[in-house]
């Protein structure tokens, strides 16, 4: 059994106990702030690395349709088939220093910027159109290049 404590015993017992609940509470406090704030940081991240997935994929697909734009107009004439000189100097011209900015749902705010190379062996001409998709603006951007080819003559 235990002994039964004085009056005088117990309150003494109890003045030392007295402040230990506030440091605890304090620290608990503390360690809580602490893991809000890394929450809150991991879940901006999460966010902002999301809206970059995005942007990136958007940006492939402007690329993309930037190189098959380009093709089409080199090798593409409104009646069929495009003639070397046609596509020599729609090369040079036309597609060469393009830039397309879309207007297009899912890719508003992208835009293209074309680059056409030329190489001619024999009778035949090598194609080759740069593109470059660029969506979103400041620390939120994704640029994608594609590369294609194509040949025409004979």
């Amino acid at each position: 059994m235990c002994p039964k404590l004085s009056r005088r015993q117990a309150l003494a017992s109890s003045i030392r106990q007295a402040g230990f609940g506030m440091p605890v509470a304090i620290f608990i406090l503390v360690i809580m702030a602490l893991l809000a704030a890394a929450i809150v940081q991991t879940s901006s991240r999460n966010n902002l690395s999301a809206a970059q997935e995005i942007l990136s994929t958007r940006a492939f697909y402007a690329a993309e349709s930037g190189a098959s734009w380009g093709m089409s107009q080199l090798l593409f004439n409104a009646g069929g088939s495009a003639s070397k000189a046609f596509s020599d100097t729609r090369c040079t011209g036309t597609v060469n220093a393009q830039t397309l900015n879309f207007s297009a749902p899912g890719l508003v705010g992208c835009s293209a910027a074309l680059v056409c190379t030329i190489e001619t062996v024999g009778t035949i001409g090598y194609y080759q159109v740069t593109s470059a998709g660029v969506c979103g603006a400041g620390q939120v951007q994704a640029r994608r290049v594609i590369q294609v080819g194509g040949k025409n003559g004979l």
